[in-house]
């Protein structure tokens, strides 16, 4: 189950970087086309990835249940990676709502205020979270033997391009507050 789970992490990381990068690009203004099939397949792999998970972390609970052991201390990073992954489901579904509103052709929402710009902050902000302490199993999971190395690089990559995300966000608001 676990490697069926990177395979879905790959699928994750590639639609997103699609959904994101095509998604920015239209909030600055450009029309970058239409990125609703990468984000209904990433939003199904995440689906995928959340069910995975749930199921290994009730058999982890089951496990440290029969043994009488929890260990919770020694586990810190373990439930952090778990509690990360269910808290980005809240930004998740408010960056639904906030993005669900579109025309035929060209792409409206009813409102972008600043609770709206504040949700998608958050949403960048426990991705890179979920993202950063996530790393050195992914890296493991998909075999690579210098995780620092990449890691550092890795995290470097995903700052600049959360960044450009939110730089996004930010012009579009800025942009629907002009209106």
């Amino acid at each position: 189950m676990r490697r069926i789970n990177i395979f879905v992490i790959i699928g994750i990381i590639i639609t997103f970087i699609f959904h994101a990068v095509s998604g920015s690009i239209r909030l600055f203004g450009a029309d970058a086309g239409s990125a609703q099939l990468s984000a209904r397949l990433c939003m199904f792999l995440v689906l995928v990835h959340v069910i995975i998970t749930t199921i290994l972390t009730v058999r982890t609970l089951l496990t440290i249940k029969k043994s009488g052991r929890g260990y919770f201390r020694e586990n810190l990073l373990f439930w952090a990676r778990r509690i990360s992954g269910f808290a980005l489901l809240i930004p998740l579904v408010m960056h639904l709502f906030v993005f669900s509103g579109t025309g035929d052709e060209a792409y409206r929402l009813v409102l972008f205020n600043s609770g709206r710009l504040i949700s998608q902050i958050l949403l960048a902000a426990v991705l890179a979270f979920h993202i950063l302490t996530n790393i050195h199993p992914f890296l493991v999971g998909i075999g690579v033997k210098e995780h620092k190395i990449i890691s550092a690089d890795m995290l470097f990559v995903v700052s600049v391009f959360l960044l450009f995300c939110c730089g996004a966000f930010c012009v579009y608001y800025l942009r629907w507050m002009a209106y």
